[in-house]
């Protein structure tokens, strides 16, 4: 049975915490939690360290609002998408767009500039 993730609660962070500074198992937390051992694991890898040698729940909750903040912050700024467009607009193709990106230091994948030129032609702000 396959589950979806879900950030442990405050409470439940708060018991890992208490749970690894005893020196309890992975196992064991996730069993006394209702959770699965490897989520424990992931939660304990991505939150250990960062200047301290033990999990803390109020660390990892900042960690994982941190990473929800930059998640959400695009690669590729919207005037890099306007040299994209006129490159396409001037047939390059995605691929040669990518090289001369790559040239300035932007990294980003094929994929992810069709996906982006589909869609606004989609939407009729790009001709094809």
């Amino acid at each position: 049975m396959k589950t979806k993730y879900s950030h442990p609660s405050e409470w439940a962070s708060k018991r890992v915490e208490e749970l690894t500074q005893a020196g309890s198992s992975n196992k064991r937390i996730a069993w006394e939690l209702g959770r699965s051992t490897s989520t424990i694991g992931r939660e304990l890898k991505r939150n250990y360290g960062y200047e301290a040698w033990w999990y803390n729940c109020e660390r990892a909750q900042w960690l994982s609002e941190e990473r929800r903040r930059n998640s959400k912050v695009p690669r590729i700024d919207e005037k890099t998408w306007e040299e994209v467009f006129c490159l396409y607009n001037t047939d390059w193709s995605p691929e040669q767009i990518l090289g001369a990106l790559e040239l300035r230091s932007v990294f980003v994948s094929h994929e992810t500039i069709y996906r982006r030129i589909y869609a606004e032609i989609k939407a009729g702000r790009l001709r094809t």
